[in-house]
């Protein structure tokens, strides 16, 4: 299987599937990864060019471009070999870069149709932890880049990368880089397990409740791929001053990203708190024609609960009683 991965700088994809690489190994799978940066580096010394790490994106382009298009040709070279030497293959570039307050292309189209491959995948983390990982760098330090400009470029990377899996018409995941490793395992070698998003209260639940939800979420996970929007929402992000564009990325990427990566959403409320991201997530999955199942403890739901829900479970106990009625137990690595 072949994936063409995308981030931006600082996200922590590189450890994350380092990680996943050796992960996969302990459960008899191999797994090739290709950091096209990298490589790019490893080419220029190769043939004598002087780029470094702190001012690589100051190059010219077209001398970029010759570097990358020399390290895509090796890779397709060897790819027929490596795809049959390896379970997953996945190819880590960059869709764009945000350098001097612009956007700068990262990728090359014609290298992005000749490898076709079988999945796309972005991944994202909290712009807190992203800058703290760039400020290390002398790179990227002298950039200070704000939390604004950081949204704005992992949503490009995104909505990029979707383009692709669009064009290609094939499967596109956004994933958190601190969503469980066993995550990605399923989606890549266990196609017969859903992927789905828990919809919760955030905003007005008491921290209590916070526990129960992720009690719950572990035993979902013995059912589904769980896409859970706590593995970007970090603790320091409610503290965090509010404004527009964290707003209005936080509706995009739960609406638009996660729930439309899902098969299924299903909505747990431990208490009746208000929760008007949990009611749109609920209307966005049923009007595009997903199952939506709501845990509800309450005798009496709201009409609107009811109307965009195709089920409704007044306990824990009820839903996870239907589910191992209706669904098969998976072990989190099978």
């Amino acid at each position: 299987m072949l994936i063409i991965s995308t981030s931006i700088s600082g996200s922590g994809r590189k450890e994350f599937l380092n990680e996943f690489e050796a992960v996969a190994a302990r459960y008899g799978k191999k797994v090739k990864i290709y950091h096209v940066g990298q490589m790019i580096f490893d080419q220029a010394n190769k043939v004598g060019v002087n780029i470094t790490h702190e001012n690589v994106l100051n190059a010219n382009p077209y001398l970029i471009n010759s570097l990358r298009s020399a390290v895509f040709e090796t890779i397709i070279a060897e790819l027929p070999r490596t795809l049959k030497a390896y379970d997953a293959v996945i190819i880590n570039i960059h869709s764009f870069f945000f350098w001097k307050k612009i956007f700068m292309r990262a990728y090359d189209r014609f290298y992005v149709n000749e490898l076709n491959p079988d999945m796309f995948v972005t991944f994202i983390d909290d712009t807190a932890a992203i800058q703290q990982r760039l400020n290390k760098r002398i790179q990227w330090a002298s950039q200070k880049l704000s939390s604004e400009e950081l949204l704005l470029w992992q949503n490009v990377e995104v909505e990029v990368t979707a383009s692709w899996a669009e064009f290609h018409r094939k499967d596109f995941y956004v994933m958190s880089v601190r969503q469980p490793m066993h995550g990605l395992y399923r989606l890549l070698f266990k196609k017969n397990i859903e992927p789905v998003y828990i919809s919760m209260p955030m905003t007005h639940l008491p921290p209590e409740d916070q526990l129960k939800v992720s009690k719950f979420v572990k035993k979902l996970e013995n059912y589904f791929v769980v896409f859970d929007p706590r593995t970007i929402e970090i603790a320091t992000a409610s503290a965090r001053k509010a404004d527009a564009t964290t707003y209005n990325q936080t509706v995009t990427r739960d609406l638009y990203w996660l729930v439309k990566q899902s098969r299924k959403i299903i909505a747990y409320f431990p208490r009746l708190v208000s929760s008007p991201g949990a009611i749109n997530e609920l209307r966005e999955g049923y009007e595009t024609n997903k199952d939506v199942w709501i845990v509800y403890p309450q005798k009496l739901a709201s009409p609107f609960l009811t109307y965009f829900s195709s089920r409704i479970f007044k306990s824990e106990n009820e839903f996870f009683k239907f589910l191992g009625q209706h669904h098969k137990k998976h072990k989190l690595y099978e």
